[in-house]
């Protein structure tokens, strides 16, 4: 698809190339249930991540982590936020779980027309990454990474 990856999540927000960290913040704070640090980059990179309240697209929990580079939208990390399939916590953890996890993702993106690939853009990655153990995908925009889970 030439048209960029996009949500609306239906507090109103717009999550689309080119959104600012201060239209989340200005516009939009109710939606943030958690402020988050980056997981790689260190303080001062310029990196900032929220974590918004799911919600339900077609009865799909969406979960999302908005990751803002000097205040710029440029990844979208997606799971399905579902705690009775997936559990609450790391006691409740499992590989399967976190695989199944990854596969809802990818059906639920494929519903909606988008698969994991390259795009003009930037690109949609959806599996399960064993270096956190955790399963899902990320959206980002800008250009290809060669930083794969």
């Amino acid at each position: 698809m030439s048209v960029a990856f996009a949500l609306h999540h239906p507090g109103g927000l717009h999550i689309a190339p080119g959104l600012q960290e201060s239209t989340l913040l200005d516009t939009y704070p109710a939606l943030i249930v958690q402020p988050r640090e980056p997981r790689v980059a260190p303080p001062g990179s310029g990196w900032t991540w929220w974590r918004l309240a799911p919600w339900s697209v077609g009865g799909f929990a969406v979960g999302i982590e908005l990751a803002f580079l000097h205040g710029t939208l440029r990844e979208c990390l997606l799971f399905h936020d579902d705690d009775s399939r997936y559990g609450r916590d790391w006691s409740e953890w499992s590989e399967r779980k976190e695989r199944q996890r990854a596969k809802a993702l990818r059906t639920w993106l494929a519903a909606h027309g988008w698969r994991p690939d390259s795009y003009p853009w930037g690109e949609i990655w959806v599996g399960h990454d064993p270096r956190t153990g955790m399963g899902g995908g990320w959206v980002r925009y800008g250009g290809v990474s060669t930083m794969r889970p």
